[in-house]
């Protein structure tokens, strides 16, 4: 995905808002506390999202502070499915986002 986008704007009518930021699918301290810190800034784990002046605000703030952002489960990079396997996460990703359409089905 390139940088000068933000991902998460494709979730909601809301326009964009500030910089880009590094807004993690699978935040720092779930990766931290169950794979370690060596994966915490794997590249498969956040896409690019606006973040206002602060980097709390904007789609990205949307997404982790109000909780008001929500993106569907078949809707994620399959990159972040895809670390969530290698990493045993499937069970993070079904609680987040709701089950996998193989789980479903």
């Amino acid at each position: 995905m390139p940088r000068n986008r933000c991902w998460l704007a494709q979730f909601t009518p809301v326009p964009c808002n500030g910089k880009l930021r590094k807004c993690h699918l699978i935040p720092r301290q779930v990766i931290r506390r169950e794979v370690g810190d060596i994966d915490v800034y794997d590249e498969r784990t956040w896409v690019w999202g606006c973040g206002g002046l602060t980097g709390c605000a904007g789609h990205h703030g949307m997404l982790d502070y109000s909780r008001t952002l929500r993106i569907p489960r078949e809707k994620l990079p399959a990159k972040v499915e895809r670390f969530a396997v290698e990493h045993g996460l499937g069970w993070w990703l079904d609680r987040e986002y709701g089950p996998s359409g193989a789980a479903a089905d």
